[in-house]
């Protein structure tokens, strides 16, 4: 008899053990924030990310306008090797550019900044959250992996 209880006994503290620990696993799991892309809900509307992409569309065609204005000799300032320091090298693209080359600037970054605007206002409470969260996250793994990138870099 006593040889039957003890392994029943062994196997039943086992059972509710491993039972236990499947339901504590479970209720951590589920106590976790989401990360990443997991996300409850879509943070941004089919509106807004159609909104983002015009804007995104509106930027490349504001610096190809932008970029067919200069003349071979300012290109040739962007691309030349770096001999001149890249400060110098700005400062005499900028001293080159036309009064219409600047106005294109100004205007382009005035649309701009009107377009973020418009998009900030279609923004609701809880959407600006979780972008800041996100944006949060994302910088703050940027910084570990900047770390991580030079944490066995040996100077000799």
């Amino acid at each position: 008899m006593k040889t039957i209880i003890k392994p029943a006994i062994t196997i039943l503290l086992g059972i509710v053990f491993s039972g236990s620990i499947v339901i504590a696993q479970e209720q951590i799991q589920s106590d976790q924030p989401i990360q990443g892309t997991q996300m409850k809900k879509p943070v941004l509307t089919k509106e807004q990310k159609a909104m983002l992409k015009n804007d995104l569309q509106k930027r490349k065609e504001l610096r190809e306008a932008f970029k067919a204005s200069l003349t071979q000799e300012q290109e040739n300032m962007l691309t030349d090797p770096p001999r001149v320091m890249p400060s110098d090298r700005i400062k005499a693209f900028r001293a080159s550019l036309t009064d219409q080359q600047v106005n294109m600037i100004k205007t382009r970054q005035q649309e701009i900044k009107v377009m973020k605007d418009e998009f900030r206002s279609t923004l609701t409470a809880d959407q600006k959250m979780q972008l800041r969260k996100m944006a949060v996250s994302r910088v703050t793994m940027n910084r570990a992996l900047f770390r991580h990138d030079f944490t066995n870099f040996r100077f000799i």
